[in-house]
């Protein structure tokens, strides 16, 4: 799934933007009573989508809670996966 992926879909770097939006990010989840030390990751994913101006697609929508303001996170399924 990762190589499809990977073959289908450019990736979009980590800019300045996106950092400046971390902060942000960041200070969104604070107050939102979390800890952003353990969504480092997350978090990143979300200040590349916001600086993009891209709703961000998840399997996991609660590692972004506290971010409703400002992403638009959009829920999946998780595809199932053909044993071969």
């Amino acid at each position: 799934m990762l190589q499809r992926a990977e073959h289908e879909f450019d990736p979009i770097p980590f800019d300045a933007e996106a950092a400046r939006i971390y902060g942000r990010a960041c200070a969104a989840v604070v107050g939102s009573g979390r800890k952003p030390r353990r969504r480092v990751a997350d978090l990143m994913i979300a200040a590349i989508a916001i600086a993009e101006d891209l709703p961000l697609f998840t399997t996991n929508p609660d590692d972004f809670k506290g971010l409703e303001g400002l992403l638009t996170v959009v829920p999946v399924t998780r595809p199932l996966v053909e044993h071969t």
